[in-house]
């Protein structure tokens, strides 16, 4: 078995691990959104995981009769996946501790309430640029340290917040020169196989995600290419490939593209940002994920920041095609969608809009992939032509 093979049987196994730790007395925190620092929860001697899954269409719909339709189907997955009894981590969970930025995640926090679940609420505000917005963040993430060190009885010290620091940068630094061997012409991996490596990344705890990391890159630096010189390279933009949601990224290189970068805004580590190590560890998390990094969507004034930030890394990464990936209903999204679209067409860069409500049937999928099909044809024959 590869390294990379093993580190996703590995994730898979964690809930299983997490299960027995909580029946020796560990504490187990949820969490959802990436504004969310794993660092203070391992810092506290909790064990952190996400709550992220999706692309099957059944947990969407075990939701109806309790949560808006229009809520996207991410959210509604994690609610379906409780209510159905296929989310072993939320029975267990100490404290599930959920962004509150957008209308999704927020509707989702209270259905949570309702369910009786421990249900801790951090506020994210959009006008990233004002220092007031900023300071209330920074005040959430100090709430959430006073909670975390309740919960668990442990003080968070700035010498064990500063060790899973140190963790954080290592473990980007690895999935950044994993993610660079996409830049090769032939690489030895696509999408498909980086978003699942940063899922792996994301499930298991830190020590054992980094040093996979380091042993999967050792193994695929050298590696030959799964693809061809030719292919079309393509850009994937959008709010999220769920944990699970693989489908489209797998059909989108099994037609003869290969999936070179992405810009996701949640359920990926944001790896490309390192956090800083000259200050006070805690305003150095909410520095990274608050201000040094590229906006999330509904950080506005911010799209012109955030497509400004694509287009170059469009050029190193060679692209000829980008894929937006939209869940539907996710209203900031198709706001998004209208601008990028504009800004490709002024570039003469060929766009795909691909919107999901994770109802994958035969009857969605065939006019899918010939979508899909027919998408990397242009891309093609625009080959040719140059």
């Amino acid at each position: 078995m590869d390294k990379a093979s093993e580190f996703l049987r590995v994730a898979a196994d964690r809930p299983f691990e997490l299960a027995e730790a909580k029946a020796k007395g560990k504490k187990i925190v949820a969490y959802i959104g990436n504004f969310i620092p794993t660092e203070l929860i391992y810092a506290a001697g909790a064990e952190a995981f996400p709550l992220g899954n999706g692309g099957e269409p059944e947990p969407p719909e075990a939701v109806f009769d309790d949560i808006l339709r229009y809520m996207n189907p991410m959210c509604r997955s994690i609610a379906g996946r409780i209510n159905m009894k296929l989310d072993p981590i939320s029975p267990i969970a100490d404290m599930i501790v959920c962004t509150q930025n957008e209308c999704h995640v927020d509707r989702l926090a209270e259905y949570l309430e309702i369910l009786n679940l421990p249900v801790q609420k951090v506020g994210v505000p959009s006008d990233w640029q004002r220092e007031f917005a900023a300071e209330y963040y920074y005040e959430q993430l100090a709430e959430l340290k006073e909670k975390l060190e309740t919960l668990t009885g442990n003080k968070i010290t700035d010498e064990n917040l500063k060790k899973y620091i140190a963790l954080t940068n290592e473990i980007n630094e690895y999935l950044s020169k994993i993610s660079a061997l996409r830049k090769l012409d032939n690489p030895p991996l696509g999408g498909y196989d980086f978003i699942r490596i940063a899922h792996a990344t994301m499930m298991t705890a830190p020590e054992v995600a980094l040093n996979y990391l380091k042993e999967i890159y050792e193994e695929l630096k050298d590696a030959p290419g799964k693809f061809t010189k030719d292919m079309p390279r393509i850009y994937l933009y959008g709010h999220c490939i769920a944990i699970g949601d693989y489908l489209v990224i797998k059909k989108v290189e099994e037609q003869g593209s290969v999936i070179v970068n992405e810009f996701l805004d949640e359920i990926i580590p944001w790896y490309q940002w390192k956090i800083g190590t000259e200050e006070d560890p805690l305003r150095a998390l909410w520095r990274r994920l608050y201000l040094d990094k590229i906006p999330a969507d509904f950080q506005q004034p911010g799209w012109r920041t955030r497509i400004a930030y694509v287009k170059e890394q469009m050029k190193e990464y060679n692209v000829d095609g980008m894929i937006w990936y939209n869940l539907l209903y996710d209203e900031i999204y198709d706001l998004e969608y209208s601008c990028v679209a504009k800004w490709m067409s002024e570039i003469d860069m060929p766009l795909m809009r691909i919107e999901t409500s994770y109802e994958y049937t035969r009857e969605a999928i065939v006019p899918l992939l010939t979508r899909v099909e027919s998408f990397i044809e242009l891309l093609n024959s625009r080959k040719v032509v140059l």
